[in-house]
């Protein structure tokens, strides 16, 4: 038994001259967008960090302290 070749695809007729796809709704252009302050941005950055780095020395320390507290009432 030999395996059959593969023929391609059937055939189709081609569309009517100047057929487009039809369009349902008119696409408005893109607007144009606001300059970037990047000293602004970098100011907000600087600020983000610096609360983020104070929100986790905070949470360690108190982490560290509650293990302390823990350590010395199993000691005692």
């Amino acid at each position: 038994m030999s395996d059959p070749e593969y023929t391609g695809p059937p055939a189709s007729d081609p569309p009517p001259r100047g057929w487009q796809v039809p369009q349902v709704i008119a696409v408005a252009p893109p607007r144009v967008l606001p300059t970037q302050d990047r000293e602004r941005m970098h100011a907000e950055r600087r600020r983000a960090r610096t609360i983020t780095q104070g929100v986790a020395i905070l949470s360690g320390s108190m982490v560290f302290v509650i293990l302390m507290v823990l350590l010395v009432r199993a000691i005692t």
